[in-house]
């Protein structure tokens, strides 16, 4: 028997409330049926699975936005997300499927150009474009920060080649005056405008799919009072709840992460949790952090309230019925 390994989030997901658009300074509620979720860890399920009618199965895709730094470069950005993002969109949700139309010309002509044969990139068949095509039911989305892109003749030589970042030939960063999740951080800028765009943007090329925010949140440094990660969920939230009153069709956000974890290569210096984890002694002893107190508040009462101020003297337990 064939073997498939699935990489998997572990969801907590709750449903119930009513929905009432009021003004951009004014408590917000969230759509009805709209789903929350703090992802927890990653784990690998091994073997087949049976699927049901009516069960759903989608593809979740880690996606940065791209801003032109000027009018000039608008060509450049929307290159960097076809190869980032949009080589794995663009077959699933457009209309055509296939490739993005930059990746096959970009490499084809670069590979020319370097000696190859044929592209780099191998072709899909008329069959499997067709396969691969709509084979998502949603459209999942892990989104932390954007980033600004340009391209000039100081690209030409930047990177190795052959290479992906040679093919896509732009060159990408972030200003030092974007606000920073923390002191120090190497990579996470708070740009919820940058999430705003990311989500018309898949409503506008794909059709408007169901999308699924998998993995949303802010990295801070250790301690309990972690204003800046309450202040990054409340402009995130806002920022996403514009994008559906403008017709986006999120039907869900999980919070990452429900507690600190080992973060890739920044290992255990970048804290995301909703709960503060004691690596200094064996227990790992958790504790709520403030934004745990503004995450439960926001599932309770199913609103943004911009001037909300979690109350953290109340013991964090589990409401009944919720």
């Amino acid at each position: 028997m064939g073997q498939i390994t699935v990489l998997c989030l572990l969801i907590f997901s709750l449903a119930y409330g009513n929905s009432l658009k009021t003004e951009r300074h004014e408590t917000r509620k969230f759509p009805d049926g709209f789903r929350f979720g703090a992802a927890t860890a990653s784990y690998q399920v091994e073997g087949a699975w049976n699927v049901d009618e009516g069960d759903t199965i989608g593809i979740v895709l880690s996606a940065f936005w791209y801003e032109p730094e000027s009018e000039k470069d608008a060509q450049a950005a929307e290159d960097v997300m076809q190869f980032e993002w949009g080589q794995y969109a663009n077959p699933i949700f457009s209309e055509t499927g296939d490739w993005p139309a930059v990746m096959k010309n970009n490499i084809a002509s670069k590979s020319a150009a370097q000696g190859f044969y044929r592209s780099r990139l191998p072709e899909f068949t008329p069959d499997e474009v067709a396969m691969i095509k709509g084979s998502s039911d949603f459209f999942g989305l892990n989104h932390y920060t954007t980033k600004l892109v340009y391209r000039n003749e100081s690209v030409l030589g930047y990177y190795a080649s052959p290479s992906y970042y040679d093919d896509a030939n732009a060159i990408t960063y972030q200003p030092a005056d974007w606000i920073d999740s923390y002191p120090g951080t190497k990579w996470l800028k708070v740009v919820p405008w940058g999430f705003h765009k990311l989500l018309n943007k898949i409503r506008e090329e794909y059709g408007n799919p169901p999308v699924y925010i998998t993995e949303n949140g802010c990295s801070t440094n250790p301690g309990i009072m972690d204003d800046a990660r309450v202040s990054y969920y409340m402009s995130y939230l806002a920022a996403m709840l514009d994008a559906i009153e403008e017709g986006c069709d999120v039907q869900l956000y999980t919070a990452w992460s429900l507690m600190d974890n080992f973060e890739w290569y920044f290992g255990y210096d970048d804290r995301f949790g909703l709960y503060e984890v004691d690596y200094s002694v064996d227990e790992r002893t958790r504790t709520p952090r403030k934004s745990a107190y503004f995450y439960k508040d926001l599932l309770r009462t199913r609103s943004l309230d911009p001037h909300h101020e979690p109350d953290m003297s109340v013991p964090m337990e589990i409401d009944i019925g919720h």
